[in-house]
């Protein structure tokens, strides 16, 4: 009785709607004059059409038969208030329900799509405004469909049509049963051609195999005759995606993006070229081509899109509840991430891109090559049985059921375990899914080597000390080095098994050489797992403990060390004293480098780091004759005996990629500190190091330019880890030399002993992979106070985590739809726009006017960054109305502040500033200019050679060499 009461007052509410309604982002329910057509409004604001279909008169609208007439000039504006939105998901709820009572479907999971939601609806195509655009870079998505509505559902369940509703990418006809490689490879040269893929007349050949067959045919095509090809994708990625070269470690990634660059305008579909990366775990076992992922980009004039709840919402309902027809199959979405900027690839005029990576499974199999990608050498350990799935058929619940078992996570809150799939980062810059985290398989274990142990070690207050940290048996870390062709066995590695993650660092007790296991303490275990599958009992690495060789000192410590400076005068001296060493060192190898050949090639080596260096894998090795990329070019010619002294164009080349390295070390304000390095941070499970103590030990030994050493045994030494805010986040402690931890090489081991692990103090560390600054020059160290960390700050009366528990969805919206809603929640939340960057720099920007981050409120601020750096396993809602609130409430209602000198290019207010960065700043800036000017004299007073070679005539050389 109660829930048929609930429907009744929910349908008294909707039938006060309007007909005829023009919807947009501001005023959902405004009604307009005309609506003929579908056209964007005066204010360049997306609409759509509701249209009841009911009887009329011709000349008025009814609502429902019981409606009093509506005159079509009625203009009240009707808001949605919250007991009208209280009745949609009233009435939502109860369809949704409804269908999980009659359902027939798999019991397991109910599709809440198209078919499902709009049953009782009519959709039919609206035409365009203006005709349908193509360029070379993708196609646009049409117009948005008219909807003829007879049930009422929530309104912006149609919303999303407006702006993402797009024509899939067709293939010919005759590609239906090709490789997925092939069909993405002629859409991609079709779109960069101008033309609609279905529209070509092709048809998939066996011959095509080869890559270079396959190009001629297309070439010579009547369709692409005469038209400019983009480049082609590695032979090795075509290869692989034909499946000649089977590799279990790495797999054809392919990416779209979907660009939305005007809100006057469709979105923009693009095709990247396809590469080779990391395999993961979800693509070894079902498929690495069931998966794409779709990048969704915003420019500044469409993120609104995010901030608006209602299309928001939207927009995560029709990625979640759609089947997206795309190259002839049906693909689902299963997850959705941030897209973290790129370092060294921002730029000051750039427009503003707010990116949403979505990963979509392609359900339905066709070509798409799935069988086993699985570890060979993982499988001849033990021999398993079926480590694939590879069913024609397999939905996304049976994905997400087999990596998380559902069932056995209910009581988790749902965006905590939404978090459990994307657990850390490595791509993407890099995704973290658990299953999609780009991982190396090496051994797979029985169950009798998997050691659960049952309480993490803990302090005399219960905090644990080993946090995301466990051991693992010396003999199946060497069977990992084997498998990994590594020339070292490490000490450490960062790595995945079955529900668990963190770092297994080497175990140095007398056990039996044979014995092959693995520890898993509970700080270590995420969900619950099915150990029994052999797929979840594959130890996966992320990464290997290995040397590093010095640091640079990251811009969020350099305030840190001038606030907890004995002598503040005195640290400003030393880090200007240190950019000197550093550019006059870089100075001495781009000097040698240039006179002697075998510097030049270690030169090529050391500074070819990934901010300089494009992917091997994004572009074709050779692009005009010469590699793709700077340092292959660089070593091609060398191998070839061209030298910089006296080969023009190399000459400049290398003049160039150093002056670059020089204006990202002034934009970065990178300072080398030799006497510091980095290394991941791990503990004493034996219980040998005091509280404050360290061992650091080097292999091979560290050269600081005025020792080498075997570790740091003796040393006062500074530890740091990024992010860093407080004046906490950089500890001072002693390093020591214990003979029982001489095993463990190029890992910082903390104590195990005290009342607080010193990861903790670093930002809210642990020892899950996390990396430590080590620093240990006594210009520094002995300048150095440290302070202890401060009382922590709430913000409970602006946010509270969301601990909805994936149970309580199930319980809500009934076992077949629950999954898709879990989703849908998940995915909206993941849409909402980012304050994490807005925040920092607002920190930023207040520590600099106040002159300290020891500031009170600056340091409320650090602990919101904080708060904010576990939004994502939290749950909580953060927007501009409480970012707002904050400013005006905790930070004396200073709304808006002056950005940094150091953050501009006024170097009139860097010199008349007093603040440390500003200072190192303009500092660094007249060595760089000073270390530009000296590099350039010193290449025109030694000249170049007497030929003086021009790049014209190097492709006669190399032709020369290739025919002898």
């Amino acid at each position: 009785m109660e829930a048929r009461k609930k429907r009744i007052e929910a349908l008294a509410v909707i039938d006060r709607i309007p007909v005829h309604s023009s919807t947009s982002s501001s005023n959902p329910y405004k009604t307009q004059q005309s609506v003929d057509k579908i056209r964007l409004n005066e204010d360049h604001q997306r609409s759509f059409h509701l249209e009841i279909s009911i009887p009329d008169d011709g000349d008025r609208d009814y609502a429902y038969s019981h409606e009093s007439p509506l005159p079509r000039s009625f203009d009240e504006d009707m808001s949605p208030s919250s007991s009208l939105i209280d009745a949609m998901e009233e009435l939502f709820i109860d369809y949704s329900q409804t269908e999980t009572r009659n359902t027939t479907a798999n019991p397991k999971y109910g599709q809440l799509t198209r078919s499902s939601v709009m049953r009782n609806c009519e959709i039919r195509d609206h035409r365009p405004v203006e005709e349908d655009h193509k360029t070379s870079e993708g196609i646009m998505p049409t117009e948005p469909f008219v909807f003829t509505w007879r049930t009422p559902l929530l309104y912006y369940s149609a919303v999303v049509y407006t702006y993402t509703n797009h024509e899939p990418a067709k293939c010919p006809s005759g590609m239906k049963n090709a490789p997925m490689i092939a069909k993405w490879e002629v859409c991609r040269i079709a779109y960069h051609c101008s033309l609609s893929p279905e529209d070509v007349p092709l048809k998939y050949l066996s011959q095509w195999k080869d890559q270079d067959v396959f190009w001629k045919d297309l070439k010579q095509h009547n369709c692409f005759r005469d038209k400019a090809f983009p480049a082609k994708c590695n032979r090795e990625v075509w290869d692989q995606g034909h499946g000649q070269n089977p590799n279990e470690e790495r797999a054809v990634e392919y990416k779209a993006n979907l660009r939305f660059c005007n809100p006057d305008r469709k979105p923009k579909l693009e095709l990247e070229i396809p590469v080779l990366g990391k395999s993961s775990r979800l693509r070894r076992k079902f498929g690495s081509n069931r998966f794409i992922e779709l990048q969704l980009l915003f420019d500044d004039g469409c993120a609104t899109i995010l901030k608006n709840k209602d299309e928001r919402r939207a927009l995560a309902r029709w990625l979640v509840q759609e089947h997206h027809p795309f190259l002839s199959q049906t693909w689902v979405a299963c997850y959705i991430e941030e897209i973290r900027s790129k370092k060294g690839k921002s730029s000051s005029v750039a427009p503003k891109i707010t990116g949403k990576r979505v990963v979509l499974f392609g359900e339905h199999v066709v070509g798409l090559n799935i069988g086993s990608t699985m570890s060979a050498r993982a499988s001849q350990i033990n021999h398993p049985s079926a480590l694939t799935s590879v069913d024609s058929f397999c939905d996304r619940y049976d994905v997400l059921d087999w990596l998380l078992q559902l069932d056995s996570n209910a009581d988790q809150p749902y965006i905590k375990l939404f978090h459990r799939i994307s657990l850390g980062s490595i791509t993407m810059p890099f995704i973290m899914f658990a299953g999609l985290s780009k991982t190396t398989p090496t051994v797979m274990l029985m169950e009798n080597s998997i050691r659960h142990i049952h309480t993490d070690i803990e302090s005399p207050n219960g905090t644990p000390m080993n946090d995301g940290i466990g051991r693992i048996s010396h003999l199946l870390l060497s069977e990992v080095r084997d498998i990994m062709g590594l020339d070292f066995l490490p000490t450490a590695i960062q790595a995945r098994i079955g529900g668990a993650k963190g770092l297994w660092m080497m175990d140095s007790t007398p056990y039996p050489p044979d014995e092959r296991w693995i520890e898993i303490y509970p700080s270590q275990r995420k969900w619950e797992c099915n150990w029994s599958d052999p797929a979840h009992r594959i130890l996966e690495v992320v990464s290997v403990s290995s040397y590093r060789g010095p640091a640079f000192l990251n811009l969020q410590f350099i305030p840190i060390l001038e606030e907890r400076a004995i002598d503040r005068k005195l640290m400003r001296t030393t880090l200007c004293e240190r950019i000197d060493k550093h550019i006059r060192n870089d100075l001495g190898n781009a000097k040698a480098a240039m006179e002697i050949p075998e510097a030049f090639r270690k030169w090529i080596h050391e500074t070819s780091s990934p901010t300089f260096v494009d992917s091997q894998d994004s572009t074709s090795w050779f692009v005009g004759g010469l590699p793709a990329d700077w340092p292959k070019t660089m070593s091609f010619l060398a191998d070839g005996g061209f030298e910089p002294r006296r080969l023009e164009f190399l000459n400049s080349l290398m003049f160039s990629h150093q002056k670059k390295r020089w204006e990202q070390m002034e934009t970065k304000l990178h300072i080398r500190i030799a006497k510091s390095t980095s290394a991941l941070m791990a503990i004493d499970f034996q219980r040998v190091l005091a509280p404050n103590e360290v061992q650091l030990c080097f292999s091979p030994a560290f050269d600081d330019g005025q020792q080498t050493l075997d570790d740091l045994g003796g040393f006062d030494v500074l530890v740091g880890r990024c992010p860093a805010h407080l004046p906490s986040d950089i500890q001072k402690v002693k390093a020591v030399f214990k003979p029982e931890l001489r095993h463990f090489k190029n890992v910082i081991v903390f104590s195990s002993l005290g009342d607080e692990p010193l990861a903790n103090k670093l930002s809210g560390g642990d020892y899950d992979g996390d990396k430590a600054w080590v620093c240990w020059d006594p210009d520094i160290v002995d300048n150095f106070k440290s302070t202890d960390v401060p009382s922590p700050h709430t913000f409970k009366e602006y946010f509270q985590p969301n601990t909805q528990t994936l149970g309580s969805l199930a319980s809500r919206y009934g076992k077949p739809h629950y999954l898709d809603m879990f989703l849908e929640e998940a995915f909206d939340f993941h849409l909402s726009p980012s304050y994490m960057g807005t925040c920092t720099g607002y920190k930023e920007s207040l520590a600099y006017h106040e002159g300290s981050i020891g500031n009170e409120t600056v340091v409320k601020l650090s602990m919101l960054l904080s708060a904010l750096v576990d939004q994502e396993k939290s749950g909580f809602e953060f927007d501009e109305n409480i970012w707002c609130r904050i400013k005006e409430e905790q930070c004396g209602g200073k709304l808006f502040l002056k950005a940094p000198a150091y953050k501009t290019d006024d170097f009139t207010a860097l010199a008349t500033s007093n603040h440390i960065i500003d200072y190192l700043k303009l500092a660094i800036h007249q060595r760089i200019h000073d270390g530009i000017r000296e590099f350039s004299n010193y290449r025109t007073d030694s000249g170049i050679g007497y030929d003086k070679p021009t790049l014209s005539a190097i492709g006669t050389i190399l032709r020369t060499k290739q025919i002898r």
